[in-house]
């Protein structure tokens, strides 16, 4: 899931949604590797699209099920 991990670790969409929002899953993985108490300012974490780079920033948005990020 981090740039500098050789292993990539998958999560659980909650409820069965189709759909993760970029918030949710920051969140999720902040948790999962218990990072939540540490502050943003103090790191980037930044979702890309694996095969087209596209960047996702807005909060918002919503990453379908199945993606690699």
């Amino acid at each position: 899931m981090f740039r500098s991990s050789v292993n990539f670790d998958s999560t659980e969409i909650d409820g069965g949604k189709p759909y993760i929002s970029v918030f949710d899953l920051r969140s999720k993985i902040l948790q999962q590797k218990k990072i939540n108490g540490v502050c943003h300012k103090d790191f980037d974490l930044v979702f890309f699209d694996h095969v087209t780079g596209h960047v996702y920033n807005d909060d918002g948005f919503k990453i379908p099920s199945g993606s690699n990020v």
